[in-house]
This record gives structure tokens, sequence and C-alpha cells, in this order.
């Protein structure tokens, strides 16, 4: 059995192949930033929190640990949003990775499985797309990961890195247990978008009718991700097979095309869904999209020949049908946490607008992620009223959110959302706390079970807003303004909390112990 890192764990494919690797016997650890993953999706007990270039913390866990084989599969990976992104994308797809090989040679591992793309070649025409076509890609995303082909290529003939590239075509469905599946905020794929449609009663948004295809929409290939998992596996025994290692310098780096070797279009989708759920999908019919070739159909038989690839959960209806329960369980009630930020996680001088002025609460990020572990969702609703004075800016407010995250995510905790007032409080407006309309706002969105589900936070305003929005219960802690507010409670001028704690921490305490089965 091997020891294997999956970077990207957190996410779709990586957590898959996180489930596979795990019920095959090895041994994983999960790297994540959780920036498009989720805590809950990883499985076993191990996992490092940081981004996938972050060469310290690499260092130290490749150091401490010996691993026989390192998967990436952390990356950014919406086409469209690669055209706007251009930049981001190849510092967080090429130079991260760049780092991460570099780190790995370093620490004496050589082996990799890199999640590439069908996107490197481009829009190659009608035929099924073989290893031997020529690599040009359309979109940005596809650029990068083609970059970082070509980065392994040249560490494998130069440094002795042994890598193989599996390129996937559209990978769809869920684990066959449900433990992990395809879960985006929000969703851009196909298949979970059409699911969620047929379970919502919602529409699904086609981007183009008018290809040169049989019903004028995009053809793709879709493969089960659990296949893609056991693709990973196979790749990587296959490079610990010495006997199988050219003799140039030790290294090699090898690519497979992942597919089905079977066409469906959009349309297809649709009525395959419509089939599964017994229900008819009613669609938009949009413009096309930059970057979306008409056909991309694969030639797996270099896979298949190779690595033994054959697709067990080949068949449309078994990757539809999967990918319909997996939205069923997320589209069931879920259970929150409502924070007030400013005073409750973080320290509030006032009107944050510099990201380097967010300073955590003692305590707060080993609570919030207590919360995570017994399957809460995180929701800050804040009052920001600096906007509306001009003290800040919408852009500061977004960066200011963005270092929350990065403070919290070495506890493996990341904010699910966030629901912000931006007027001042002479506005008149209706989601201004102590009204309770960023809280249901959520619930709405998130499918939350309010009586299920708590508000912490320091101010009047807080407590009046979750028990106006139904919480089943509020906590009021003394940092921040607490102090103040328990002193109007003493004088009887205002209603008093569920419970008052000191901290974040005392809080939630509070919250496990009241949530745990016979309480």
């Amino acid at each position: 059995m091997a020891k294997v890192l999956i970077v990207g764990g957190a996410g779709y494919v990586g957590s898959a192949t996180n489930a596979w690797l795990l019920d095959k016997g090895h041994e994983t650890r999960v790297v994540d930033n959780l920036s498009t993953g989720h805590r809950e999706l990883v499985l076993g007990g191990g996992a490092t929190f940081c981004n996938a270039g972050d060469a310290d913390a690499l260092t130290g866990l490749l150091s401490a640990e010996r691993f026989d084989c390192v998967m990436h599969f952390a990356a950014l990976s919406l086409v469209s949003e690669s055209f706007a992104l251009r930049d981001e994308y190849f510092e967080n797809n090429v130079e991260q990775t760049r780092i991460l090989v570099k780190t790995m040679l370093a620490c004496g591992i050589r082996r990799i499985i890199f999640s590439s793309t069908c996107s490197i070649f481009g829009d190659p025409g009608d035929k099924p797309i073989n290893e031997a076509l020529p690599t040009r890609p359309i979109n940005p995303y596809g650029e990068t990961k083609l970059a970082v082909e070509q980065i392994l290529a040249e560490e494998a003939r130069s440094r002795g890195l042994q890598a193989v590239a599996l390129r996937y075509f559209n990978a769809a469905g869920a684990e066959p247990k449900l433990r992990v599946g395809e879960w985006h905020d929000p969703e851009t794929h196909l298949v979970p978008r059409v699911a969620r449609a047929a379970l919502t009663d919602g529409t699904v948004d086609i981007y183009g009718a008018d290809y040169p295809t049989p019903d004028g929409t995009c053809i793709r290939d879709y493969v089960h991700v659990s296949d893609l998992a056991g693709a990973h596996e196979a790749a990587m025994l296959r490079l610990m097979d010495n006997s199988k290692t050219p003799a140039y310098s030790g290294g090699r780096f090898e690519a497979f095309n992942l597919g089905s070797e079977n066409g469906y279009s959009v349309r297809q989708i649709v009525d395959g869904c419509s089939r599964v759920s017994g229900k008819k999908i009613n669609i938009i019919e949009k413009s096309r999209r930059p970057g979306d070739p008409s056909r991309l159909v694969a030639d797996s038989r270099l896979a298949r020949r190779e690595l033994a690839f054959a697709p067990a959960q080949d068949s449309l209806s078994r990757i539809i049908t999967s990918a319909f329960e997996w939205e069923k369980k997320l589209l069931q009630p879920r259970r929150a946490v409502f924070l007030d930020r400013d005073g409750t996680i973080n320290e509030d001088p006032g009107y944050i607008g510099d990201p380097e002025k967010l300073k955590l609460l003692p305590g707060v990020g080993e609570a919030l992620a207590s919360l995570k572990t017994a399957g809460f969702a995180l929701v800050v609703v804040s009052n920001q009223s600096g906007i509306a004075r001009g003290l800040i800016g919408p852009e500061d407010l977004a960066r200011v959110n963005i270092r929350l995250d990065e403070l919290l995510r070495p506890f493996g905790v990341k904010i699910d959302r966030y629901e912000i007032c931006r007027h001042g409080p002479d506005e008149g407006c209706e989601c201004r706390k102590p009204k309770p309309k960023l809280v249901l706002d959520a619930a709405r969105a998130m499918n939350i079970d309010l009586g299920a589900s708590f508000m912490i936070g320091d101010k009047e305003s807080d407590i009046q807003a979750g028990r106006a929005a139904g919480c089943g219960a509020v906590a009021h802690v003394l940092t921040g303004e607490g102090a103040k507010m328990a002193e109007r409670m003493r004088a009887g001028r205002t209603a008093g909390p569920d419970f008052t704690g000191d901290d974040l921490a005392a809080a939630v305490r509070w919250i496990r112990d009241r949530a745990s089965p016979g309480k």
C-alpha cells in the first residue's frame, strides 16, 4: 500500500480520489486551501490547510512524512472566468504548481499525478481526441494546464521527476456511497445544475443552441468521477513499478486522455435527467460562451491499454442517477451558526477597510473548526455602514472578508456565506440588523433549518435579528460591545439571550452541548 499526498483533496475529483484510495487501503493526507473545496468532503483524519504553493508548509509536511506519491488536483477551473482572471489563473495554476514540484524534489519525492484537462486540445473538430493531436488551447484555463504539463515534462528530463498527466474530459456523478460529490458555489457544471433544476422546479441555461451538432448544443464526453479516481490509483501504481521506468535520468512524463468515449449533447443531458427524475426540465437558451468548443469526445485507447482504464460507470443514466442522489443530499435542510463579524470573530477597532487591521480574537479559529466538525454551516451576517458613510469601499470589504478566510484557513475553516448590509442606520433599509433579512436570505439560499440553528453576536441587534429570524437559540459574547450589552441587560433595558459567555469559544461549547444527541 502507498502513502499519498492529495493536493486539492477537498475539491470534487480530489475528494473522490481520496475516498477511493482509503477504500483500497492506502494512507492519505490532504492539502487544500478551501478556496473552492469543502472540509466536509475530506475523509480520513489527515489534512493540512494551505496553498498548493506554500513552500514552508509543504517542506515541513514532506520532510516529516515520507510520501510515495503526490496527486495534484488543486486549480482554478472555470473556462469563462479564466478570461477575466487570466493572471490569477496563471499564478494559481502554474506558478503554485512550479513551487509544489520544486519543493517535492527538494524533499526527495519524485512521483506526481497531475490533474489535467481535455481543454488543452482547444477545438479539434469532430474526431475523437487522442494523445497525438496537437495541443492548442483556446482559453486561459487550458493554457495553464498545458503550461504545467510542459513544466512536468521538463523536470522529468532534467531532474528525474516521474509524472503522469491525466487529461479528464467532463467529470460527473457522485461517489457511489454518496460520501463525496460535486459541490460548487455557485454551481456551473451542467449535470449538477440540471439535477438541481429537476429537484427544485428550476430552469437550466443553455449557452449556445447554434453549434454544428445534430441538436445545435455542445457535445461532451462525461466520465464518472469514481472511474477517474481509479485511474489515479492505476497511474500511481504504474509509477511505482520500477520495471516500467525509463532508464533516461530515471525520469518520465506520460499523458493519458480519460473519457467514456461517448459524446452527449447538452439537450441529451437535460432529457436524461428528465427521465431519471420523472420531471420536465425547462431550459433557457442563451448566447455562446467564449472558449467553448462544439465537440469534445475522448479516444481513451492508450489509457485502456496502459492503465487498464475501463470505466465501470460509463452509462449516462448511472452518472446522472448518482448526481441526482447527491444533489438530493445537498438539498437536505442544514444546521448553521450565524455569526456577527466585528467584535465576535475579530477585534472591532471600527470600520475595518484595511485587511491588515483584521485580527482574530483568541480561540476563534479552534472554536469555528469545532462547529465545522459538528456539521454546522458558518454564515457571517454583518452591518457595514462604513460603506454608506464613505469610510470604506465595497472592494475594501471584499478584501477584508478574503483576509478573514485566510486567517481561518490554517484551522480548516471557511465561512460558507457572507450576508452584508451596506446601508447606514438612517436609510430605513430592510437588511440592517436587528431586522432579520440577512439571516433569512442566507437560510433560503442554503436551505438552512432555522429552528436547528444558532445566532452568536456581541450586540443587541445580533440577538434581536436571530430571534426575529426564528433561530433555535441565540448566544451573546462579552467581547466587542458585549460588556456594554451585559450592563444594559442587568439594568433591564434589553432582552436577554439564551446564553452569555466570555467569548466565541464559550458560546460554541454551549452550542455543541445543546446540539448534542439527547439534549
